[in-house]
C-alpha cells in the first residue's frame, strides 16, 4: 500500500473514532430514558381509578386516586390545599397530620357549593371524591379531567407546605355581600369557615364612618344611589351590610371619608355578625 492509501485508511479510521464518539452519549442516556417513569401512563394512573356511583336523581359520587412515591401525609394535604386555593376553591377544614381535606368549589347561579373531600396515606396515595346534590347533573369526563388536574401536579416532599399567599380577589360590596347571603342560605354557620382568610380589593361606596383615631371603621352602601352624593341612597330592612376596620395608619384616608364617597380598599375577611347582619372586614387599607 502506497503514502496516499495509507493516509486515506487513516482518514477513514479517525473519522469511525469520531462518530463512535458521538454516538457514546446517545448509547449511555438510553438505560436513563428507560428508568424514567412515561407521563402519559403517569396521568393514566389518575384515570384508571376514577370512578362514578349513582345518577342524578339519586345524587352521584366521583372519585379517583393518585400515587405518588416519597410523598408524606402532611405534605400531601399542604400540596392539595394551596393547588385548591390557586383554583379558586375554599378551604373548609383542613387536618395534615390525619390526612384529611374538605375543599368546596363556591356556589353560583348554576349551582350550590360543590364539596370535596381529600384522604391522604402514608403511602403516598391521596384520593379525591366529590359528591352532587339530587337533581344535579355533572359532566364525568369533565370532573375527571379536574380531578386528575390537580393530583398529577403533586410532587414527592416529606415536610409540610407552607400556605400559599393568597391574592386579593377584585369585588364589588354589594357582590361580596350577595355571595356571603347565598352561602349562608342553607348554613349561616359555616359563613365564616368559607371566607376565613380571604383576602379582598373591594370597592364601593361609603356610608359612614365611626370608630376612634387609629382604629376607624368605614361602612359601605349596599344599595347606593345612582347618583351618589347628591341622591340619597335606600337602607333595606335586613339586608347585610359591610364594614371594614382601618389599620391604624389610615386615619388620613378615614377621616378625609364623606357619605357617598367612592371607597378602594384592601381588607380581608374578619367574621359574620350575625345579630346585626353585619360582616367585618380587617386590616382595610386604602387603595390608590
Amino acid at each position: 500500500m502506497g503514502v496516499a492509501g495509507r493516509r486515506q485508511g487513516a482518514r477513514k479510521t479517525d473519522h469511525f473514532k469520531e462518530q463512535l464518539m458521538k454516538a457514546k452519549p446517545i448509547t449511555l442516556l438510553l438505560p436513563m430514558l428507560l428508568l424514567l417513569p412515561a407521563l402519559p401512563a403517569l396521568a393514566g394512573q389518575c384515570d384508571d381509578n376514577f370512578s362514578k356511583k349513582g345518577n342524578a336523581l339519586s345524587g352521584a359520587e366521583y372519585s379517583t386516586s393518585y400515587k405518588v412515591a416519597g410523598l408524606s401525609v402532611p405534605s400531601a394535604i399542604g400540596q392539595m390545599r394551596n393547588l385548591a386555593i390557586a383554583d379558586g376553591m375554599d378551604v373548609l377544614d383542613e387536618s395534615p397530620d390525619s390526612g384529611s381535606l374538605l375543599l368546596e368549589e363556591p356556589a353560583n347561579l348554576a349551582h350550590k357549593g360543590l364539596q370535596v373531600y381529600v384522604t391522604a396515606k402514608p403511602d403516598g396515595t391521596v384520593s379525591m371524591l366529590m359528591k352532587t346534590r339530587r337533581g344535579a347533573f355533572g359532566n364525568a369526563d369533565g370532573i375527571r379531567s379536574e380531578m386528575c388536574k390537580m393530583l398529577t401536579q403533586l410532587k414527592p416532599g416529606k415536610a409540610p407546605v407552607a400556605r400559599a399567599a393568597v391574592k386579593p380577589i377584585e369585588i364589588q360590596a354589594t357582590a361580596l355581600a350577595t355571595d356571603i347571603e347565598r352561602q349562608g342560605v342553607e348554613n349561616s354557620a359555616a359563613i365564616d369557615v368559607r371566607f376565613a382568610g380571604k383576602v379582598y380589593n373591594i370597592k364601593g361606596v361609603n356610608k359612614g364612618v365611626a370608630g376612634k383615631k387609629g382604629a376607624f371603621e368605614l361602612y359601605f352602601d349596599m344599595n347606593p344611589s345612582l347618583v351618589p352624593g347628591f341622591v340619597p341612597s335606600k337602607s333595606r330592612r335586613g339586608e347585610l351590610r359591610i364594614a371594614c376596620r382601618m389599620m391604624p395608619d389610615q386615619n388620613a384616608y378615614a377621616l378625609a371619608m364623606r357619605n357617598g364617597d367612592k371607597m378602594y380598599l384592601n381588607a380581608t375577611y374578619d367574621h359574620y355578625d350575625e345579630s346585626s347582619y353585619l360582616v367585618w372586614l380587617k386590616n382595610c387599607r386604602g387603595i390608590q
